[in-house]
C-alpha cells in the first residue's frame, strides 16, 4: 500500500464521519469502496482487528454462480465477473483468481431440482450446463460417481483470494479519501429519536448520519441493543489443505459433492483445500478462529474422500483454520435498511457463501444507501422478511451454504 493509501489510516480518531461502515471483512470493504467510490462523503472503515481477521479470512474463496434463487443468482454472476475482471473493475492489484471450472455433483433426489438452477441460470446468461454422470468423469477423471446421478458444471468457475480483494478495496477507497482504523472496537451504537447519530468506539464516540454494520456474527448484540435482534446463529466450520505425494494428481476442477457434503478445491502444486460440510456444528463463542483442525475432522475428510476421490485417501493434512460463521433462517444474507431506525443499514447472515456475493452486495447496499439504482433488486434480502414472515426465498438443496 501506497503512501497516499496509508495516510488515510493514520492520524487521530475522527469525531465524526458521514458514514461508519462497521467491519474489514468482505462486506464492509466492499460498501466502503463503493460509498466512497460513489461520493457518499467522509466514509470511515472501522475494524476491532485487521482486515480480514474474520471469517472472511477463512474463506475456501469458491467462485461459483449456482443458486437457487435470481436474487443470489445474479449477486453471483455480477460478483464473479467483478472477481475475473478486477484490475479493470477495482483497478488495485488483483483478486487473484484461478479459473479452474466448478462442478456440483447431486443425488437423484436433487437431480430435478438442479436441472431447474442450471436452467434458471442459462436464462440469466450464465456459461453453465447440466453433465451426466459420464461427463462428469470425463470433466474431472479423480471422481468417483458412488450415488452421483448428475451435477452441474460452469467452465468459468474457480477460486480467489479474499485478502487480495479486501486489501484491494481498501486501498483502491483509500486513494480516493475513505479513511479507516483498524484496532479499534465498535461497543454499542448511537441512536436518538429513532435515527442513527453515530457509533461509539474504544477511542470515543464519532457521529455519523449513516451507519453500516457488516461485522458478522458481532452484529448480533450491537443490533440487539438498538431494538432489533437479528436472527442470526452461528456454525462452525473447518477449512484444512492436504498434500498428495509427488507426482499424484489432484482434482483440478473446484468439486461440491451434494451427496456427502465434501468441497475439494485444487491450490498449489500437489496440495488442495478440502472442507466437510456437516449439519449439526454450532459455534456459540465469538471470536472462536483457530489453527488447530480436529483429529475428528480428519477422519470425517478420509471417510468423504473413500467415497468421493479414492486417490486422495494417502494424502497428509499440512495446515487447517477453524471458526464460526453466521447464517440466517433461510440461509440467505440481510442486506440493506434495518426497520425502525432510519439511516442504519447492515450486511451480515452471509450463511458461508457469501464470497462471490461481496463485489454486488457491497455495490447494490451502496447504491441503496446513496438513493440510486441498484443493478439487483435485493429486495427480497431486506431484514423485514424475518419481522412478518415474507421470505420467498427457496432452498433446493436443503438448509445448507449451498442455497
Amino acid at each position: 500500500m501506497g503512501a497516499e493509501g496509508l495516510n488515510g489510516m493514520r492520524g487521530p480518531m475522527p469525531t465524526s464521519a458521514d458514514v461508519v461502515v462497521v467491519g474489514a471483512g468482505l462486506f464492509g470493504a466492499s460498501v466502503a469502496y463503493q460509498l466512497t467510490r460513489g461520493g457518499a462523503g467522509r466514509v470511515l472503515l472501522l475494524d476491532q482487528a485487521m482486515p480480514a481477521s474474520g471469517d472472511s479470512g477463512r474463506t475456501v474463496g469458491m467462485v461459483r454462480h449456482h443458486y437457487s434463487n435470481d436474487v443470489t443468482a445474479q449477486l453471483a454472476i455480477r460478483g464473479g465477473q467483478a472477481i475475473r475482471d478486477w484490475s479493470d473493475v477495482v483497478g488495485v492489484a488483483d483478486a487473484g483468481f484461478v479459473r479452474s471450472g466448478f462442478m456440483l455433483a447431486v443425488p437423484e433426489e436433487r437431480l430435478e431440482a438442479c436441472i431447474g438452477n442450471v436452467r434458471r441460470l442459462q436464462r440469466l446468461g450464465l456459461n453453465t450446463r447440466f453433465v451426466t454422470p459420464d461427463e462428469i468423469s470425463d470433466i474431472e477423471p479423480l471422481i468417483s460417481l458412488e450415488g452421483v446421478a448428475g451435477g452441474a458444471y460452469e467452465p468459468d468457475g474457480g477460486f480467489a483470494n479474499s485478502y487480495l480483494m479486501i486489501l484491494g478495496w481498501i486501498t483502491a477507497a483509500a486513494s480516493m479519501g475513505m479513511e479507516a482504523r483498524f484496532g479499534v472496537s465498535v461497543d454499542s451504537l448511537v441512536v436518538r429519536h429513532g435515527k442513527v447519530a453515530g457509533v461509539r468506539t474504544s477511542c470515543g464516540v464519532i457521529e455519523a448520519g449513516t451507519v453500516v454494520i457488516a461485522s458478522g456474527a458481532w452484529a448480533r448484540p450491537m443490533l440487539a441493543e438498538v431494538g432489533w435482534e437479528p436472527p442470526i446463529r452461528l456454525r462452525r466450520l473447518e477449512v484444512s489443505v492436504w498434500k498428495v505425494p509427488a507426482g499424484q494428481l489432484i482434482p483440478q476442477v473446484v468439486c461440491s459433492d451434494g451427496v456427502s457434503g465434501l468441497v475439494v478445491r485444487p491450490d498449489r502444486a500437489n496440495e488442495f483445500l478440502a472442507v466437510a460440510y456437516s449439519p449439526e456444528r454450532p459455534a456459540d463463542v465469538l471470536g472462536d478462529y483457530d489453527y488447530t483442525i480436529s483429529n475428528k475432522h480428519d477422519q470425517v475428510l478420509r471417510e468423504r474422500f473413500r467415497l468421493r476421490f479414492p486417490s486422495l485417501t494417502n494424502a497428509r493434512p499440512l495446515r487447517g483454520w477453524a471458526g464460526p460463521y453466521d447464517f440466517t433462517p433461510d440461509w440467505h444474507p440481510i442486506v440493506g435498511a434495518i426497520p425502525g431506525i432510519d439511516g442504519l443499514y447492515a450486511s451480515v447472515g452471509t450463511s458461508g457463501h457469501g464470497f462471490k456475493l461481496a463485489p454486488s452486495i457491497g455495490e447494490c447496499l451502496a447504491a441503496q444507501i446513496l438513493g440510486q439504482e441498484s443493478p439487483v433488486d435485493i429486495s427480497q434480502l431486506a431484514a423485514d422478511r424475518f419481522i412478518d414472515g415474507t421470505s420467498t426465498l427457496e432452498l433446493a438443496y436443503g438448509p445448507s451454504a449451498r442455497a
